[in-house]
């Protein structure tokens, strides 16, 4: 029998942790071939046996690898830059990561992140630095927080609908409210994950 790597087996094993949390899926055996560069699939499966005997992985009924994460607790959310809480600032859908969210905390749906930069809605709780968790949508009630388009500049103020007038307010008495009839709405701020 072939003296087996046991760096090469912690590697595998590291892989195989890191493709779930990224793909949400296990790799193949073909992956993990291409990935290591090995000679071939029977070595693959030799490694996969010796981690599996050591409980370290789990072999499904048909010879793939089961998943370690349980990814239906979790939502998918790309943070997609920074948003300014005062003056609009230019939007620039940049996915800067994906982050899985507890889905039991941060509900399921199509969400996005946002870093919010600013103190205009410090008054709401939401400060400079804070990550906005929200919910994709172009139609938001009066009285939500909302990611507000203004031309080509995203903000983040409480929506309100006054004698057929769209009026974004900030929850900070040093800035104004903004008034416009072009407004898109891009989601409704439904959470927040604040630093200390």
């Amino acid at each position: 029998m072939k003296t087996i790597d046991k760096s090469l087996l912690e590697r595998i094993k590291d892989f195989i942790s890191l493709y779930q949390l990224e793909h949400a899926k296990s790799p193949s055996y073909r992956v993990i071939m291409k990935h290591f560069n090995l000679s071939s699939l029977s070595l693959v499966s030799r490694y996969l046996d010796l981690l599996q005997k050591e409980g370290q992985i789990t072999k499904t009924p048909l010879g793939g690898i089961d998943m370690s994460y349980k990814f239906s607790l979790a939502t998918y959310a790309p943070l997609v830059g920074q948003v300014r809480c005062g003056s609009p600032i230019l939007a620039q859908e940049n996915y800067q990561s994906i982050c899985a969210l507890p889905s039991e905390i941060f509900g399921k749906g199509d969400l996005f992140m946002l870093k919010a930069v600013g103190d205009s809605m410090e008054g709401a709780g939401i400060q400079d630095g804070d990550i906005l968790i929200v919910r994709k949508t172009d139609y938001a009630d009066s009285g939500q927080i909302v990611v507000a388009l203004l031309g080509d500049e995203a903000t983040v103020k409480r929506l309100q609908k006054k004698n057929r007038k769209i009026i974004l307010h900030p929850e900070n008495d040093k800035y104004a409210d903004i008034e416009a009839n072009d407004v898109k709405i891009l989601g409704v701020v439904q959470s927040m994950i604040h630093k200390f």
